[in-house]
């Protein structure tokens, strides 16, 4: 029996071809850099990057300043009464954008409201703010994940296609009772209209 001839071993890169290897990628890297850097300085002058005031398509009522608040005081800001925004006779109320407004507080391990009705189909704008620690607000189902800050204002806004029931929840650690922080979406079938704010 004859034995295969062993081939030769791979050739191996020499030092003069690795560092050119190297400096291409270096090349690569230098020019995502200054891409990166080029794009936030382009966002930052035509001013596309986010914006936490008023003016960013979100209309906070009063005391809420460039989506802040004084997290001691909430008693006068429109989170004093956390829920849905209605009128005189219970009817959810449309703002100027065409959503409807919910005021979420986080804080002692509880959102406040616990349950909060909602129509299908409308949008609704959700304003939440934390009294405590920072909170994560999941809407599960849903792409709504933000963290929650003491004294800030988020406001995210979500349509509840089906009625039924969605949930919050905490969903980053803020100490011993975090696995309580949950509220409930009850989204009931659409109604025949919200009236709109005066």
């Amino acid at each position: 029996m004859s034995r295969a001839p062993e081939s030769a071993p791979p050739a191996r890169l020499d030092h003069h071809a690795l560092e050119r290897y190297e400096t291409a990628w270096l090349g690569v890297a230098a020019v995502m850099t200054a891409l990166l850097f080029v794009g936030v300085l382009a966002s930052v002058v035509s001013g596309t990057y986010p914006l936490l005031d008023a003016g960013s398509g979100h209309a906070h009522d009063g005391p809420i300043v460039r989506g802040r608040v004084d997290p001691k005081n909430l008693a006068a800001t429109p989170f004093v009464k956390p829920g849905l925004v209605v009128d005189a006779a219970g009817q959810p109320l449309l703002n100027d954008q065409g959503t409807l407004d919910a005021y979420i507080v986080a804080g002692n391990f509880t959102f406040q409201p616990a349950v909060l009705r909602v129509p299908a189909g409308v949008p609704v704008t959700l304003h939440v703010t934390a009294t405590d620690v920072a909170h994560g607000f999941e809407v599960t189902g849903t792409n709504i994940n933000a963290e929650i800050l003491p004294g800030h204002v988020a406001s995210l806004t979500v349509t509840f296609r089906h009625p039924g029931e969605q949930h919050a929840i905490c969903n980053e650690y803020c100490g011993v009772g975090h696995h309580n922080m949950i509220t409930r979406f009850v989204v009931d079938p659409p109604a025949t209209g919200a009236k709109e704010t005066q």
